[in-house]
């Protein structure tokens, strides 16, 4: 009968204890869950790049060519960082930047240009924030970048990224990037 009262006795307190520990562990599972971003769980995503060669967010004189007179401007890097956009207008919801650099890879010139590019698309439109990796190849043809990588919303991201330009009206030019993720 005594152990009955005891036991009696340590109930209420041992429900008391293991309900403060569940809402203690629900509660930091709930704030550890809000300041993760949300997966981004699409296979495509589209937004557009506003490059404005009067502002300073180029460089074009990063690296100087290796050699002008054997190989056209082989070796000339460019560094970059541009507003990325959620429509076509320069003024449209600004989602991001993309930043990076360039590095001209072909011994002919323009046209027959090739650039090595890297770059790193941060994003926020506001329901998924983080970053992209990009590097790969652009020419005037055809432009596809690798997605090597991601953060936030984007961890681990692989994929490829088009670049089309759509706007081309100096001092501006607008690019569209349609991005797959696999």
């Amino acid at each position: 009968m005594e152990k009955m009262q005891k036991l009696q006795s340590i109930i209420p307190v041992a429900m008391t204890l293991l309900m403060a520990v569940l809402l203690s562990e629900s509660a930091t599972s709930l704030v550890s869950a809000s300041n993760d971003p949300r997966p981004f769980r699409f296979h495509r995503l589209q937004y557009y790049v506003q490059l404005d060669v009067r502002s300073p967010g180029i460089s074009t004189r990063f690296i100087p060519p290796i050699n002008t007179t054997r190989s056209a401007n082989f070796g000339a890097a460019t560094l970059f960082a541009l507003n990325v956009t959620k429509d076509v207008e320069p003024t449209s919801q600004q989602l991001g930047a993309v930043r990076g650099y360039t590095v001209e890879t072909s011994y002919l010139g323009f046209p027959d240009s090739a650039l090595l590019e890297v770059a790193l698309v941060e994003y926020d439109d506001g329901i998924y924030q983080g970053t992209l990796q990009l590097q790969g190849l652009a020419q005037q043809q055809l432009t596809e970048l690798a997605i090597e990588g991601g953060s936030g919303s984007f961890r681990g991201a692989r994929g490829y990224l088009v670049v089309t330009l759509v706007v081309d009206q100096l001092p501006t030019r607008t690019f569209r990037h349609d991005v797959t993720f696999f």
